[in-house]
């Protein structure tokens, strides 16, 4: 075998390799945010008295909230997947990861003005908002502004 046949194939194997490895690292997702529900009961203290008058004991009710999640998305051929937007409850994440082909940078725009600059998204790059209101929020890639997507916040 001629030499440059052998740094062909040592060149192929590891570029493969290291495809194989980065694709890997993309699916590791952070530790979901747990809140801590805890809560301190007060207790009834009595005191002695010659007429003793038990004290009303109070109870505090705490509503469970979920755990907030983080929703992926993607921007692949100029589109922001899955294609009929989102729909979310308040505290969660998203996630515009740009997956794009061509490698070629895109720009997230909020209709919302939730940003105060365009967010730009190379190749593989990541832009993350967690939603704190109820409503619809409307997103596009600039330059597809007649491509909507929307996030519904309930």
């Amino acid at each position: 075998m001629g030499l440059k046949k052998i740094y062909s194939i040592v060149f192929v194997t590891t570029i493969l390799a290291i495809s194989i490895f980065v694709a890997g690292c993309n699916d590791v997702k952070p530790e979901p945010y747990i809140e801590d529900t805890a809560t301190a009961t007060p207790t009834a203290t009595a005191t002695s008295t010659e007429t003793a008058t038990p004290e009303p004991t109070v109870v505090e009710t705490v509503t469970a909230v979920g755990t907030p999640q983080i929703h992926n998305v993607l921007i692949k051929s100029y589109l922001i997947i899955p294609v009929d937007g989102k729909t979310i409850n308040i505290g969660d994440n998203v996630q515009w990861r740009n997956r794009e082909g061509s490698k070629l940078q895109r720009v997230l725009v909020s209709e919302d003005g939730i940003w105060e600059e365009e967010q730009y998204l190379t190749y593989m790059r990541t832009v993350n908002y967690t939603f704190t209101e109820h409503g619809v929020y409307t997103f596009h890639l600039k330059g597809r502004e007649a491509n909507k997507w929307n996030v519904t916040v309930v």
